[in-house]
C-alpha cells in the first residue's frame, strides 16, 4: 500500500476446495469471447504474452481441446500482493506448446508469460483468464477476495475486540458526513466521515460489499472523525458495483464504553470521474487573493489564473476559458478569452477593454464561439453594470460575429450556457418584462451562414425572484437552474439569499424538484443533520458535466450549508458557523460555508419526481477559502499517439488502445489511435448511436458511449 500501516493477517492465499474439484471435474475448453474492457465496467485486459515452444497444436493430428487449471479459482487476499499458478494441457494431459496467456480486467491481477497471476492484494472481482495455443483457446475465471484489517490508530487487541463486538446504541452518535444514500463516483478524494456525539478514544470502521471488507480502528478524535485511507477508498470504489450497497458502520469507544456501530449505505458509481472543475475565490489560502482554481481528481486544488479573474465560463470541451479581468467595484476593467492546452496550461487569447464582454459568457463546446452575458441598467447579476446587449462573438479575435437571428430575438440573456452537442441555447430571459424570471431556450446552427438562432420558448418560470444560471445535462434533454432569491448567493455584506436547484425537461416542460440534492425530503423539510429548515434552500449555481460517467450525470454547485463538523455551527474551523460572510475593516469577507458540492443525477430522469441523489463536499477544494461558480469541464482532447486514459481523453473520434508496452508496474500503456474498420467504441469512445458501442445495453450519450444507469 502507498502508505506506512500495519496490516494483520486474516486470510492467506487459498484455492477454494469447490475451485478445486471444478478444475478436476471441468475442462474450461472451446473458444474464449471477447476480454477487453469496456471502460468503466472494469480495467482493461492484459496480455501476459507467450510460454516457451513444447509441442505443436495447429499440424495434422493435433489434439482437438486446450483445459486450464485450476478451474473457477478462489483467491483470499488481505492487502498484499499475492499469486496464483495457472497451468494449461492438452485433452490428453500433455502440455502445448507456445502459450499466451490473457487476464480480462488488470485491475483485479495481471498475468505473466508463464501463467501466473498476481494480484495486489487490494481489489476484489471477477477476472477471466484466457490461455490460448496456435488455434485452441481455454478460459476460466478468478475470483479475488479481499479482507482487510488496518490498524493505524494503534488501538489494543483488546480494545480492538470490544469495537467489533459493539456496544450500547446512543442516538446522540450519529453520522454528520457523508449523508446516507450518496452516489460516489470513482476518481475523487475519498469522505472523511464526521459523526455528532461524545469524542473518541478509538474508532472502528468497517467497510464491505460483496467480495471486498475493510476493517480500519483508528485513535483518539473531538469531535469524532476518520480520515479513510485514500488507497483503501480507491480499491473499495473499484470493488463495488454500480449496484452494490457500500454498508458503512461505526462504533466508538470513549471513557471505556462502546457505542455502536450506527451505520449508512452509500453506492459507487463504475466510472472514474472525467475532466476539471474550475472555481473561482476571492480570497485563496494559496494567494490571499482572488483567482481562478482548478481541481482535478485527487489533487489539491491549484492556482489556475491569479488576481481578480473571475465571472468565469469554460467550453465543454475543456480548451477555452473566458473571464471578467480586474475587477472593479462594478464592472471588471477588461475581460480575456484563454487557451487551455492539453498539458494543462493557460494563454491568453484575446483581451478586450470592455470588463462585461466574456464576463459570464456562453460558450460553444468546442469553444470558437461565445454568446456574452446580457447586461441591462440595473443588471440583476451583482457587480455588472449595463447597458452591454448579448451578442455572438469569436472568442479568438473578440470580433462580433453577426448573427442576427439571435439579436433581433433577444436583448439581454442572462448567464447563457450551450448544451454540450451544441444545439441548444439557454439563458434567463430579461426582455418584455421576464426580469430574469425565466429560462429560455432556443435552436442554434453554427453551421448556417450566419449562424442561425431560432424557435424561442420559455421551459421555466421562477418561483421565487429569479431562475438563472442553465446548464443541460450531457443527453441536452433537460437542464438544471437555480430559482431563488437573487442571481448571487448572498447581498454584499453578508444578507441571506436563498435558491435551491431544480431540472427542467426541455421538450415536456415539466418541472422537477431535486430535493435529495439540496438537503430536503419530498415534503420539502431538511433532511440534512442539523436540521435548519434554511439549508435546504442553499443551492447555487449549477454546472454539469458534459458526458455521463459510471450511469449518472453529474452536477457541480455552490453551497453554504454545513460540511460535518468542519464547517458547522460551533465547527472545528473557527467562525465557520457564519453562512453569509460580512464586512471587515470596510472590505467584503466571504464566509468560509461557501463551498463547492457533487451530485448525482438519473439518466432515466423523465418522469421521476426526484432524480437527484444526496450532495457530497468536493474534498479536493480549499477548506479555508469561500469557493464559487464551480465549472465543470472535460480536459481538452489528445492528438493521435498521445497517453490516454481512456476515450473520453481523445479527439475526433480517435480510440484509446494498447500500445504493446508495458509501464513500471506491468500494465498495459494507452494512446490515442484510429479505430479499425467496423471497431466497436468501448465505454467513453466516440459514438453515433448506440449499436456502435462494444457494450450490450450502452448508451449513446453527447456521442459518447455510456454505462446504463443501475437497475
Amino acid at each position: 500500500m502507498a502508505r506506512s500501516k500495519t496490516w494483520t493477517l486474516l486470510l492467506g492465499t487459498s484455492i477454494s476446495a469447490a475451485a478445486l474439484a471444478a478444475a478436476c471435474g471441468s475442462s474450461g475448453n472451446g473458444s474464449s469471447g471477447d476480454t477487453s474492457s469496456s471502460g468503466d465496467a472494469g480495467g482493461p485486459s492484459g496480455n501476459g504474452g507467450a510460454g516457451g515452444e513444447l509441442l505443436d497444436t495447429t499440424g495434422p493430428g493435433a489434439p482437438s481441446s486446450l483445459t486450464i487449471s485450476p478451474q473457477n479459482a478462489v483467491l483470499d487476499v488481505d492487502g498484499t500482493p499475492r499469486s496464483l499458478q495457472f497451468t494449461a494441457a492438452l485433452a490428453d494431459g500433455s502440455a502445448p506448446g507456445s502459450v499466451t496467456w490473457e487476464v480480462s480486467d488488470i485491475v483485479v491481477g495481471t498475468i505473466d508469460t508463464q501463467g501466473e497471476l498476481t494480484s495486489k492484494g487490494l481489489v476484489a472481482g471477477v477476472a477471466t483468464v484466457t490461455a490460448r495455443s496456435g488455434a485452441l483457446t481455454a478460459s476460466t475465471t478468478v475470483t479475488v477476495r479481499v479482507q482487510i484489517v488496518d490498524n493505524p490508530g494503534n488501538v489494543s487487541p483488546e480494545d480492538q475486540v470490544d469495537l467489533q463486538n459493539g456496544g450500547s446504541a446512543d442516538p446522540n452518535l450519529r453520522f454528520l458526513y457523508p449523508y446516507d444514500k450518496t452516489v460516489f463516483p470513482r476518481g475523487l478524494r475519498a469522505p472523511d466521515l464526521q459523526l455528532a456525539g461524545w469524542s473518541a478514544d478509538a474508532t472502528y470502521v468497517r467497510l464491505t460489499v460483496p467480495g471486498f471488507t475493510y476493517e480500519g480502528f483508528f485513535g483518539a478524535s473531538n469531535p469524532t472523525q476518520v480520515v479513510l485511507p485514500q488507497d483503501v477508498w480507491r480499491a473499495l470504489t473499484l470493488s463495488a458495483s454500480g449496484t452494490d450497497d457500500v454498508r458503512v458502520e461505526v462504533t466508538t469507544l470513549a471513557g471505556g464504553q462502546v457505542t455502536g456501530p450506527v451505520s449508512e449505505t452509500w453506492r459507487i458509481a463504475p466510472g472514474d470521474f472525467k475532466g476539471s472543475i474550475y472555481y473561482n475565490t476571492y480570497r485563496s489560502a494559496q494567494t490571499n487573493g482572488a483567482a481562478i482554481l482548478r481541481v482535478r481528481p485527487n489533487v489539491d486544488a491549484q492556482i489556475f489564473i491569479s488576481g481578480c479573474t473571475v465571472c468565469h465560463s469554460v467550453s465543454a470541451n475543456g480548451n477555452v476559458l473566458v473571464s471578467g479581468v480586474d475587477w472593479t467595484i462594478n464592472n471588471p476593467l477588461d475581460s480575456a478569452s484563454f487557451e487551455i492546452g492539453t498539458d494543462g496550461s493557460v494563454t491568453q487569447r484575446h483581451l478586450a477593454d470592455d470588463g462585461r464582454k466574456m464576463s459570464f459568457g456562453g460558450l460553444t463546446p468546442n469553444g470558437e464561439w461565445m454568446v456574452s452575458n446580457g447586461v441591462p441598467q440595473g443588471s440583476p447579476v451583482r457587480g455588472l453594470e449595463g447597458p452591454a446587449p448579448s451578442r455572438l462573438y469569436d472568442t479568438s479575435t473578440g470580433e462580433e460575429v453577426l448573427a442576427p437571428s439571435l439579436t433581433g430575438a433577444v436583448t439581454y440573456a442572462l448567464t447563457p450556457a450551450f448544451s454540450p452537442d451544441g444545439r441548444l441555447l439557454s439563458f434567463a430571459q430579461y426582455d418584455g418584462g421576464a426580469n430574469g424570471k425565466t429560462i429560455a431556450v432556443m435552436d442554434f446552427d453554427g453551421s448556417a451562414s450566419p449562424p442561425a438562432f431560432s424557435n424561442l420558448q420559455t421551459v421555466a418560470t421562477a418561483t421565487r425572484a429569479i431562475a438563472g444560471w442553465p446548464s443541460f445535462l450531457p443527453d441536452a434533454t433537460a437542464l438544471v437552474y437555480h430559482d431563488g432569491d437573487a442571481f448571487d448567493t448572498a447581498t454584499h455584506g453578508g444578507g441571506p439569499r436563498y435558491a435551491e436547484l431544480r431540472l427542467v425537461d426541455v421538450a415536456t416542460r415539466t418541472v422537477a424538484t431535486l430535493n435529495q440534492l439540496n438537503g430536503r425530503d419530498a415534503g420539502g423539510s431538511s433532511t440534512l443533520p442539523y436540521g435548519e429548515q434554511e439549508e435546504g434552500n442553499l443551492s447555487y449555481e449549477p454546472t454539469v458535466l458534459p458526458v455521463a460517467v459510471g450511469g449518472y450525470y453529474w452536477v457541480v454547485f455552490t453551497s453554504r450549508r454545513a460540511y460535518g463538523h468542519t464547517l458547522a455551527p460551533g465547527g472545528t474551523v473557527a467562525g465557520s458557523g457564519n453562512k453569509w460572510g460580512g464586512i471587515v475593516n470596510g472590505n467584503e469577507e466571504p464566509s468560509l460555508r461557501k463551498k463547492l458540492w457533487i451530485a448525482a443525477i438519473d439518466i432515466n430522469h423523465q418522469g421521476q419526481a426526484d432524480a437527484s441523489h444526496p450532495a457530497f463536499y468536493l474534498g479536493e477544494q480549499e477548506l479555508l477559502a469561500g469557493n464559487m461558480r464551480g465549472f465543470m469541464a472535460l480536459d481538452p482532447c489528445k492528438p493521435q499517439g498521445d497517453l490516454c486514459e481512456s476515450g473520453a481523453d481523445c479527439c475526433n473520434g480517435l480510440f484509446c488502445r494498447q500500445t504493446g508496452e508495458v509501464n513500471i508496474d506491468g500494465e498495459p500503456i494507452t494512446a490515442c489511435v484510429p479505430p479499425q474498420s467496423g471497431e466497436c467504441a468501448r465505454i467513453e469512445e466516440t459514438c453515433e448511436t448506440a449499436a456502435d458501442c462494444c457494450d450490450a445495453g450502452a448508451l449513446c450519450i453527447n456521442n459518447h458511449c455510456a454505462v446504463p444507469p443501475p437497475q
